[in-house]
């Protein structure tokens, strides 16, 4: 399933249990918010992350682009067992987004994006080594 097909599937509440993600590791932060659903009003490519367990563990999120920042991460073995996918493609990867860092731009965290398996409705946060990878790269400029 492409990001925006995904999307487009993902307009109900954060509270449907049916269209939940489960993220066994939780994400940065917030270890034990392991359920999330999304939120998306229908328009653009951002969408908000939502913590069932903990309201407070909210991302904004958008799909990876690959004109932009290239092919999409890798993912080990262990991860990709993990997810329960078989082919790289399976996987739909996301950038969360920071509006709060900078005053002139929107940022997107490089080296933790978000791996999904919209098939077995699982999900994890793929902290990358690479020390060259930004955790604040300038994704837009702020809305005004």
């Amino acid at each position: 399933m492409t990001a925006l097909a995904m999307k487009t599937n993902m307009t109900e509440s954060a509270h449907d249990y049916a269209e939940a993600f489960h993220f066994p590791q939780g994400l940065a932060g917030f270890s034990e918010a392991k359920e999330y659903g999304f939120i998306y009003e229908g328009q653009g490519d951002i969408m908000c992350l939502q913590s069932i367990d903990q309201p407070e563990a909210a991302f904004l999120i958008t799909p990876w682009n690959e004109k932009r920042l290239g092919s999409v991460p890798a993912l080990s073995a262990d991860l990709s067992a993990c997810l329960q996918v078989d082919q790289p493609a399976d996987i739909i990867w996301m950038l969360v987004l920071n509006p709060f860092a900078d005053k002139e731009w929107v940022t997107a965290n490089l080296k933790a994006p978000i791996a999904l398996n919209s098939q077995s409705k699982l999900g994890l946060q793929c902290i990358r080594q690479d020390a060259g990878l930004d955790i604040r790269y300038p994704w837009m400029a702020q809305p005004t």
